[in-house]
């Protein structure tokens, strides 16, 4: 059996065509080099351009006829296009992404970085901040405030760092208020679009937005990308977490999933009640029923598990004490716990109240701690 070859559609043919097939055809090339040049992820693209190919190449074989042409023009004008719409979608959320990875977070302090390149350093353990004129001037802790220069049209980002063992609130312009927990990092615009509203997140956060129906509200981040008007939810999405999650409290949410994929990205719709939860590796999107409390109720100061992981538990209150906790046997990893922790008391007074309910007993040396 003879292997087919793949024409490329640099070499379509061009004896015995018509003059308006020939225009056809020099589109069809024209997208192609388009999709050389654009910078679309190497597999999207690759998958793009063999998917354009092949329906060219299947209808060259059979006939090389106008309608043909017109008919595999028009598939790779749908494919561009929705490549062309994908791109222009993620201009911001690449944008904001882009800022986030060249900041280094402070090991101390809280630092707020405005669009002019200052950097504000906040020493409050939970630091607060609202926007206020345009934002042109910005309240900090009710007891000092700094101003911007906010220059047209521009995009002018702000940065919100907050290190292990901080959070940090913050009011937008459009009446939004973020609870960012500790650990995390947020990229948002000094001033928001008439038509839309868009931030980045890295870490944990707790989203009230306010409500508009002609700007919708956009979170993004590195695997999942959430769109409302005006609801509550809480989203995790910390690099060091091998899942990314969000869990809905009011209103409704539209999430997609692995966002920067062209044809492996999954959308879903979620209502209050709703915990979805997003797989990089896998690429599985699942979505389950919860009590939203033990998610949400970090904001407020304490922590509620339930037949919780030590790792689990141990991780968040690395985050939240800015400590180093370890298991230091094999057996304690398996062990459970259920229960409340306040996070406003001491960090041992937490730890010994987990190691009486599991029986496990631990050593410590300055801010490390190991269970066994």
């Amino acid at each position: 059996m003879k292997k087919r070859l793949r024409k490329s559609p640099a070499s379509l043919p061009s004896a015995g065509l018509s003059e308006e097939d020939e225009k056809v055809a020099a589109r069809t090339r024209t997208l192609m080099q388009w999709l050389r040049e654009e910078s679309l992820p190497g597999p999207e693209k690759e998958a793009l351009r063999l998917r354009i190919e092949d329906t060219i190449s299947q209808k060259t074989e059979r006939s090389f006829s106008s309608s043909w042409i017109a008919m595999a023009a028009s598939i790779a004008l749908l494919l561009m296009a929705g490549a062309g719409y994908l791109l222009l979608r993620q201009n911001t959320g690449s944008a904001m992404q882009e800022v986030a990875s060249k900041l280094a977070s402070d090991a101390v302090e809280t630092r707020l970085q405005l669009a002019d390149k200052r950097i504000i350093r906040l020493s409050e353990q939970n630091a607060s901040l609202v926007y206020e004129k345009n934002g042109a001037r910005i309240q900090i802790d009710s007891a000092s405030v700094i101003e911007q220069q906010i220059a047209g049209r521009d995009q002018q980002f702000n940065t919100l760092t907050v290190p292990y063992g901080k959070r940090s609130t913050i009011t937008l312009i459009d009446g939004t208020k973020i609870w960012l927990n500790s650990g995390s990092k947020l990229v948002y615009p000094a001033q928001f679009d008439d038509d839309t509203r868009e931030v980045y997140l890295e870490g944990q956060a707790y989203f009230s937005v306010a409500h508009s129906d002609e700007a919708p509200f956009y979170v993004h981040s590195k695997h999942m990308k959430i769109r409302v008007l005006g609801t509550e939810f809480d989203i995790s999405a910390y690099d060091d977490d091998v899942q990314t999650s969000a869990v809905l409290v009011k209103g409704s949410i539209e999430l997609t999933a692995n966002p920067n994929a062209l044809f492996g990205a999954k959308n879903q719709k979620i209502s209050p009640g709703t915990m979805a939860v997003f797989t990089p590796e896998t690429r599985e999107l699942a979505t389950s029923q919860v009590n939203v409390e033990p998610y949400i109720s970090w904001k407020e100061g304490y922590l509620i598990f339930k037949k919780a992981p030590l790792p689990d538990i141990f991780k968040k209150l690395s985050r939240y004490y800015s400590a180093d906790i370890q298991l230091g046997s094999t057996t304690a990893r398996d062990v459970t716990f259920s229960g409340t922790l306040d996070l406003g008391e001491d960090i041992t007074l937490v730890l010994e109240s987990i190691a009486i309910t599991t029986s496990l007993k631990y050593q410590q040396t300055e801010r490390r701690f190991i269970f066994r």
